[in-house]
C-alpha cells in the first residue's frame, strides 16, 4: 500500500475541529496520520498517572474513516515535573552551558533519570495501544541531534564516554597508541583521566575528537535500540522506524537504521537550491533499508523558530512536484508536515496544508489533487522499488574526520558527495549511498569520494569488487588516514595504492585561490582542458595510465587523474577536484549506461523496478517547459495516454511511464 497523510495534532484543536478535518483528509485521499511526538505532557500529566483517552478518540475516529494511525514516542520534550525532580537531565554545551526547557531536544540521553523515565512512557503506551484498531506503527522520538544536540558534555556523557573507551579499547596504553598521545603529553594512565574534548585552545586531538563523535552517535542509537526493543516486544504487528533528517551529519544512520524496520526522513525542499539536493537525501534515506516514507514533507512555508522570520510560499506545483520526485525515488509513504499551522508555540510561521483558520485554499486543492494522482498509480507503485548500479560510499567515519580536519579551506566532504552524487544523477541513473563496510556485489561502479580513513578490510572489499569486474572510482585524499584518524606511514593512498597503480608524489593545498591547469590526455575528455584548484595531488603512475596531466611548467607532464586496469575491473583515481559537466562528462565513460540520454539541465529521470516491468518518471524541477526524448512510445500512467519518443514536460510536470 502506498500511504499519504499528514502529521496531525488532535491536542491544538477541539474534538469538532477534528471532525471538520478528518472531513478533508478524507477527499484528499489521506489513508494515515503522524500523531503525538511532543505529547509527553498530556500523555502523563503527573509522574505515574497516565491519560490516552484524548488521542483514543481521535484514533477511533480516524479509523472509522478508513485513515490509520502512525504513534510517535513523545520522549523528545518531557513535561515539566520531570526537571523539578530531575535537574540533572539536561544538556551541556562544550562551553558548559545548559540547554534549558522550553524547546525540545535538551535532555542527555545518557542521564539515567531520563532514560529510566523515557522507559516508562513508552512501556505504557505501548501497552495500550498494542492493539487498538488503526494504530500501524511507532516514529520513535522526533529528529534525534535537531538543533546541535547530538553532541552533550555533561556529566553523564563524561562517565559513559569513558565507559565506551574502555569498552572498545581495553587498556589506556591502547588509547595512547590509537591517539597517538605523545604528542603534546596526552597521555593517559587512568581512565579518569580521559576528558571530553571541550573547548580549548588549538583544538581537539584528531583521534580523540573523532572517537567522542563516534560515542556521541552511539549513544543515539543506543537511545533508539532501547525503544526499538522495548516496541517490538509489546507491539509485535507494529513497524518501529525513526524520523531521519537526510544529509544530517552528526549521526551514522547506517547504525541507527538497524534499529528501524524501514527509516523514514523530513523534506523540507530549499526553493532556491539544488533540486537534486532534496534527491540526494531521498536517496540516503532509501540506501539504509531499500524502502523509506518521508515522515514530512513540506506543504507550506517553513519558519525560522528562532528568528521569528516566515520562509517562501511553494508555488503553484512545487508540493504536488516534491512528492511525486519522494515517490521516483522510492519513497512508499508521503505524510505532510503539517495538516494546519499552530496558532501558538515557536512554529506560528511554520505552516501546514491549511492556514490558521483552518480554510482550505491553494495549498490544500494542490494535496487532493496529489492524493487522487497517487490512489491512481497506488497498483502500479505495489512492489516497485529503486534498483541501483551504482553506489557512492558516504562513510560518517570520514566525514568527521573531515569536520575537524578537511586540509583545504571551505572543503566539505558532504558537498563533494553531493558533486559526486550530481554528476550520477544528471545522466538519469540511480545511486545507492552506503557504508565503508557495505556488500558490493550486484554494483556496477562504486564512488568513494575522498575516502581518507581505510583499513585493511575496506581496502580488501574494494580490491575483490574491482577484481570482479566492478569499476571504481577514488578522489583526492584517498586512503590518507587509518581508522583512529592518525596518518598512515606509506605513500598515499596507502592500503589503496596497488589497486590505484600509482601513488601520490606531492600534495599542494591551494589557500589563496591559486590554479592549475590540467588537459586529458585520453578518454572522452581528450584534448580538453580545465583548470582545478583548493587541492591538487601530482601523482607517479607505477601500473596506471594517465588521464589527464598538469600544464604549469613547474609541474608539466605530471599525472593529474590516472586509470589502472586491476583484475577484471578498473579503477580510476582523481588527483583533483573537479567540477559540473566536467565530473558528468569524465564520469560517463565509468559508469553503466541509463535508460535515456542528453537530459536537460532541471529534468530528473528515475525508475522503480518490480515484478511487472518497471516504471520511469520523468520530473521537472524548473518552472520552465523541458524536452527529452525517450527511446520510443510508452504508457503514461498519469493520463492514459501514449507519450514520446519527444516528450515535453510542463513547469513542474511530472510524467510516469510504464517501460
Amino acid at each position: 500500500m502506498f500511504y499519504y497523510g499528514a502529521c496531525y495534532y488532535p491536542e491544538h484543536w477541539t474534538a469538532a475541529q477534528v471532525e471538520k478535518d478528518i472531513a478533508l483528509m478524507q477527499k484528499a485521499r489521506f489513508n494515515v496520520v503522524r500523531m503525538g511526538e511532543f505529547a509527553w505532557t498530556k500523555f502523563e500529566p503527573e509522574q505515574g498517572r497516565y491519560r490516552f483517552e484524548w488521542l483514543d478518540s481521535a484514533i477511533k475516529a480516524l479509523h472509522e474513516a478508513g485513515i490509520s494511525t502512525v504513534l510517535c514516542t513523545p520522549t523528545c520534550i518531557p513535561p515539566q515535573w520531570v526537571y523539578a525532580k530531575h535537574a540533572d537531565v539536561l544538556q551541556e554545551k562544550a562551553d558548559g552551558t545548559v540547554q534549558h526547557p522550553g524547546s525540545r531536544c535538551h535532555c542527555c540521553k545518557n542521564a539515567p533519570a531520563y532514560q529510566m523515565l523515557s522507559e516508562g512512557i513508552v512501556r505504557e503506551m505501548a501497552k495500550h495501544y498494542a492493539k487498538m484498531e488503526g494504530v500501524i506503527g511507532w516514529q520513535v522520538d522526533n529528529e534525534f541531534g535537531c538543533h546541535g544536540t547530538t553532541r552533550c558534555f555533561c556529566d553523564h556523557c563524561k562517565k559513559a564516554f569513558r565507559e565506551w573507551v574502555r569498552e572498545r579499547y581495553g587498556s589506556t596504553d591502547a588509547v595512547n597508541e590509537a591517539w597517538g598521545t605523545s604528542f603534546w603529553g596526552f597521555d593517559f594512565h587512568q581512565w579518569y583521566e580521559i576528558p571530553l574534548p571541550r573547548t580549548m585552545p588549538a583544538g581537539p586531538n584528531p583521534g580523540h575528537w573523532l572517537d567522542f563523535l563516534r560515542f556521541s552517535s552511539d549513544s543515539q542509537v543506543g537511545f533508539q535500540k532501547i525503544q526499538y526493543d522495548l516496541l517490538k516486544d509489546l507491539c509485535p504487528g507494529h513497524f518501529v522506524t525513526h524520523n531521519c533528517m537526510g544529509c544530517f551529519p552528526d549521526i551514522d544512520y547506517y547504525r541507527l537504521s538497524d534499529y528501524m524496520d524501514f527509516p523514514v526522513w523530513d523534506n523540507y525542499p530549499n526553493q532556491a537550491g539544488d533540486p537534486l539536493y532534496e534527491s540526494y537525501a531521498h536517496e540516503i534515506t532509501r540506501s539504509f533499508k531499500g524502502h523509506y516514507w518521508v515522515m514530512e514533507e513540506r506543504s507550506g512555508t517553513t519558519g525560522d523558530a528562532s528568528a521569528g522570520l516566515m520562509g517562501e510560499q511553494p508555488e503553484p506545483g512545487e508540493i504536488r512536484r516534491w512528492a511525486w520526485q519522494s515517490s521516483a525515488n522510492g519513497a512508499d509513504g508521503i505524510v505532510y508536515f503539517r495538516w494546519r499551522a499552530c496558532l501558538t508555540g515557536a512554529e506560528q510561521y511554520w505552516h501546514g496544508i491549511l492556514d490558521h483558520d483552518s480554510k482550505p485554499r491553494r495549498r490544500y486543492r494542490e494535496v487532493r489533487q496529489t492524493g487522487k494522482e497517487f490512489a491512481r498509480l497506488a497498483a502500479a507503485l505495489e512492489g516497485t522499488q529503486v534498483v541501483p548500479k551504482v553506489a557512492l560510499i558516504r562513510s560518517f567515519d570520514t566525514l568527521w574526520s573531515l569536520e575537524r580536519q578537511p586540509g583545504a579551506v571551505g572543503f566539505s566532504y558532504d558537498r563533494h558527495c553531493f558533486e559526486m552524487y550530481r554528476a550520477v544523477k544528471r545522466q538519469g541513473l540511480s545511486c545507492d549511498m552506503v557504508s565503508m563496510d557495505a556488500r558490493l556485489d550486484g554494483y556496477v561502479t562504486v564512488l568513494a569520494p575522498s575516502l581518507s580513513l581505510v583499513d585493511e578490510t575496506v581496502a580488501a572489499s574494494l580490491a575483490a569488487f574491482v577484481r570482479q569486474g566492478g569499476t571504481l572510482v577514488l578522489t583526492p585524499q584517498s586512503g590518507a588516514r587509518t581508522m583512529s584518524n592518525a596518518m598512515w606511514d606509506l605513500p598515499r593512498p596507502g592500503l589503496l595504492a596497488e589497486m590505484v597503480g600509482a601513488t601520490v608524489e606531492e600534495v599542494r593545498p591551494y589557500h589563496q585561490g591559486q590554479t592549475n591547469e590540467i588537459s586529458f590526455a585520453r578518454g572522452s575528455l581528450i584534448a580538453q582542458v580545465c583548470a582545478v584548484g583548493t587541492w591538487v595531488e601530482l601523482l607517479e603512475c607505477d601500473t596506471a595510465e594517465a588521464l589527464a596531466e598538469y600544464r604549469d611548467e613547474a609541474f608539466k607532464g605530471k599525472a593529474a587523474i590516472t586509470r589502472n586496469e586491476f583484475g577484471e575491473g578498473v579503477v580510476y583515481y582523481l588527483g583533483v577536484y573537479l567540477s559540473g559537466h566536467i565530473l558528468e562528462s569524465f564520469l560517463r565513460d565509468a559508469l553503466p549506461r541509463p535508460f535515456v540520454e542528453g537530459i536537460s539541465e532541471g529534468l530528473e529521470i528515475t525508475e522503480r523496478t518490480g515484478e511487472n516491468g518497471r516504471l520511469v518518471f520523468v520530473v521537472n524541477n524548473t518552472a520552465e517547459r523541458k524536452s527529452v526524448t525517450l527511446p520510443g512510445e510508452f504508457e503514461e500512467l498519469l493520463t492514459g495516454e501514449t507519450v514520446g519518443p519527444n516528450l515535453k514536460v510542463s513547469g513542474n510536470g511530472v510524467v510516469v511511464v510504464r517501460a
